[in-house]
């Protein structure tokens, strides 16, 4: 058998006990929100020490990208270097699934921790993430030679019978 009260007196002990809480609410434009590591937000380029960022211009985030955000206008030289005449990225459209990311083969672009994304004028939304810069090479390293030649195994190593 139900008490008439006991609804309330339930109601009244849960409030109770988040009264007694702290506050968990930020003053917003004054104090901000420490972001976990891998918050995603907007995709930013990367660029080596030098300065020179690290897109090959292969086009794997623009086939990847299930929104079609992201645009590469890339020329190639005579002598088959690349050259990235605009890589743009719609901001109002991406929804920040970070796949573009993870497809880049280069690590040439990631997401940065910038949350504040409000803007006032609509042609802020979309904007160039490189401009008219060189395709960068990356440096191959050597295949690794064996120390030793193989050795063919033997037939009767194989037949365990």
């Amino acid at each position: 058998m139900k008490l008439w009260g006991s609804g309330l007196v339930n109601g009244l002990r849960i409030s109770m006990r988040n009264m007694r809480r702290g506050p968990i609410t930020l003053q917003y434009p004054f104090e901000k929100l420490e972001l976990p590591e891998r918050a995603r937000w907007t995709v930013v380029p990367l660029s080596d020490a030098q300065g020179v960022p690290v897109c090959t211009a292969c086009g794997t985030c623009v086939k990847t990208c299930p929104d079609h955000v992201l645009a590469l206008d890339v020329t190639t030289n005579e002598d088959r270097s690349k050259h990235i005449n605009h890589f743009s990225y719609q901001l109002g459209a991406c929804m920040m699934c970070g796949l573009c990311v993870e497809a880049c083969p280069f690590s040439a672009i990631a997401m940065s921790h910038d949350y504040e994304l409000a803007r006032v004028d609509p042609d802020t939304l979309e904007y160039d993430l490189i401009t008219d810069t060189p395709a960068y090479k990356p440096k191959r390293e050597k295949p690794a030679t064996p120390d030793a030649p193989a050795q063919p195994a033997s037939a009767s190593e194989g037949d365990a019978s």
